[in-house]
């Protein structure tokens, strides 16, 4: 009897208590949802291709490599919305364009987006204006004041030197010998360059009014108009939605719903690396090992597409102190297009151009392995931030070209001549004495201008390459010559522009062209396709061992590539490396006389 008792009192107790167990039980079951935002900073600069150092490869962000996080991203199932911290962006007009791009795509992948700005200008604006929400710090400012051109003119330095430029020019618009024997713009120049600005003027308040629904063209010109603006003058204008601190608005996030945990977290792509002990062998090497990461394998397959970079100005094969390693040459390009050629495993290709142009010459070869390339498989040219002069030259023979609305391209034209150092010379009490045979023979003399006659002489092989240009651009973009001689004149369009003139087929980035080389393949869409990436980077010690066996036959002298990479020079920006192009190309003894180059910067900020 006492143990029938006891059953039932833990039967009974057992039966008050299991309610408890389950209620907890299924509360362990059902944890709240989970909303995950991730945070990424866009800033600084993006570069085509990665810029090649003493030891190895830099650090440089890469176009590709963001697009390829920012693809991840979009992707992720778990990820809810991205937090963009925009800060400090320092890329071209075209490049902002093709970011943008791929901004606007995360709205299709159903993710919210949020622009966080502690302050900003053009740049860091029209990327945030692509999210659904733009959030200002509250002591922070919106510098949209609009866009400017800038010219640097060298006629007053050189005057000063007493060096005398000694050029000539074929193209009504070919402005580019204007900044060494004028002191500012000339009718022409200043007519192009207005209508150069008209247009990227246009495409920036298109922008913003497609972004931003409460504004239209007409407003963002008059706001445009009253910039800069406070935080709170912006947010009034409904220029941003709202005025927080980066603390504020993860808070705000995280309390914005009783029935979700929401998280903020870094992207699992970006880990932090460790700094090396630089007092331990262990560490130098592990540095080493961070400068020069091993190179990927070229993915195996029948299923690709070579993609071949070139950027930055065209210079001939020259052994010159002055020669960046980010500069075109027909060498390396030469390399680049006989391998995609001769391998049957690419089926098209797409070059990727972003240069002012350069050496008349050394655009020809390299437009001379376009065009045997486009013969056998198609080529697609993606023309990046700029792709005129020597940069459209290259790219004519290409079966279709793809810009930018904003790449400045086109500037069909040339110019040439040399620098006149006589005065410098006598300045600093050296004379010269020439003794000559021929009545042409001082032409490439420093020690003088132009003779009548071999000014005529230079003028004739202007003349000639100009026309070999004109003609060339007209086969490729199925024109006759006076058609496009009427728009070549060196003159710079906008991508824009171009295609309406029919210089380029379609308006996009290197994805466009990525997608247009596909199918010119014959890949079906959902095909994979690798990509093979030429020309190969190198660090500089190998270069310069390849160019000791090249020459064992000779002296062998260290190329200073590292010369336009040096501190000093990055201190001293653009123009450093605008006068190591121009030494490159007339600096040397019987140089490139005959150049298709804008020799200028266009800022656009």
């Amino acid at each position: 009897m006492k143990l029938l008792q006891t059953g039932t009192f833990l039967l009974a107790l057992l039966a008050l208590v299991s309610p408890v167990f389950a209620d907890k039980h299924a509360v362990e079951e059902t944890p709240p949802p989970t909303k995950k935002y991730v945070e990424f900073t866009l800033n600084g600069t993006y570069a085509d291709t990665k810029t090649v150092s003493t030891f190895g490869t830099s650090s440089t962000k890469t176009l590709r490599g963001l697009f390829k996080k920012l693809d991840m991203l979009k992707t992720d199932d778990e990820i809810a919305g991205v937090i963009f911290k925009i800060e400090g962006i320092s890329i071209g007009w075209a490049m902002l364009q093709e970011i943008r791009t791929q901004l606007n795509e995360f709205s299709d992948a159903g993710k919210e987006t949020i622009g966080y700005l502690e302050s900003g200008g053009n740049a860091e604006y029209l990327l945030a204006a692509t999210m659904d929400r733009i959030v200002l710090m509250p002591t922070g400012s919106l510098n949209l004041t609009g866009l400017r051109a800038e010219v640097l003119f060298y006629k007053g330095l050189l005057d000063k030197l007493d060096i005398k430029a000694d050029m000539l020019a074929m193209g009504k618009y070919k402005s580019g010998v204007e900044p060494y024997m004028r002191d500012g713009m000339s009718d022409a120049f200043r007519e192009s360059m207005t209508a150069l600005l008209d247009d990227l003027y246009a495409q920036l308040l298109n922008h913003i009014a497609e972004s931003r629904d409460s504004i239209t063209a007409e407003k963002a010109s008059d706001l445009i108009n009253r910039g800069p603006f406070t935080a709170e003058e912006a947010e009034q204008e409904k220029l941003v939605d709202a005025l927080q601190y980066y603390d504020e608005l993860i808070a705000e996030l995280k309390s914005a719903s009783d029935d979700e945990e929401v998280q903020v977290a870094k992207p699992s792509f970006e880990r932090k690396r460790k700094v090396p002990d630089m007092n331990s062998f262990a560490g130098l090497m592990q540095l080493f090992s961070m400068l020069n990461p091993p190179q990927r394998a070229q993915a195996a397959g029948k299923n690709q597409i070579a993609l071949i970079y070139a950027s930055g100005p065209i210079l001939p094969d020259i052994d010159s102190p002055f020669i960046s390693m980010s500069a075109i040459t027909p060498k390396g390009l030469k390399k680049a297009f006989e391998r995609a050629r001769t391998d049957d495993a690419v089926r098209s290709v797409v070059l990727r151009i972003d240069s002012p142009g350069g050496s008349a010459l050394a655009s020809d070869l390299i437009w001379r392995e376009v065009m045997l390339t486009q013969r056998e498989k198609p080529v697609v040219v993606s023309m990046g931030n700029v792709a005129a002069s020597g940069g459209y030259y290259i790219a004519m023979a290409a079966g279709t070209i793809v810009a930018h609305p904003s790449t400045l391209t086109g500037s069909i034209g040339v110019f040439g001549g040399k620098l006149n150092l006589k005065g410098l010379y006598n300045k600093v009490g050296l004379t010269k004495e020439i003794i000559s045979h021929g009545q042409n023979a001082t032409l490439y003399s420093d020690y003088g201008g132009f003779t009548p006659t071999e000014r005529e002489r230079v003028e004739k092989m202007m003349r000639t390459v100009y026309e070999d240009f004109v003609s060339k651009a007209a086969a490729g973009r199925d024109k006759s010559f006076d058609e496009i001689d009427e728009i070549a004149q060196g003159r710079v369009w906008t991508g824009k522009q171009a295609k309406a003139l029919g210089l380029v087929d379609e308006l996009g980035g290197l994805d466009t062209a990525l997608s247009i080389a596909k199918k010119q393949a014959g890949f079906a869409e959902d095909d994979k396709v690798n990509l093979m990436v030429l020309p190969k980077q190198r660090p500089f010690f190998e270069q310069f061992l390849e160019q000791m066996i090249e020459d064992t036959e000779g002296s062998i002298q260290l190329p200073l590539h590292l010369t336009s990479n040096h501190p000093i020079l990055s201190m001293l920006g653009t123009p450093s490396q605008h006068i190591i192009t121009w030494l490159s190309l007339f600096g040397f003894k019987d140089g490139t006389q005959i150049v298709t180059i804008l020799p200028y910067d266009i800022l656009i900020r």
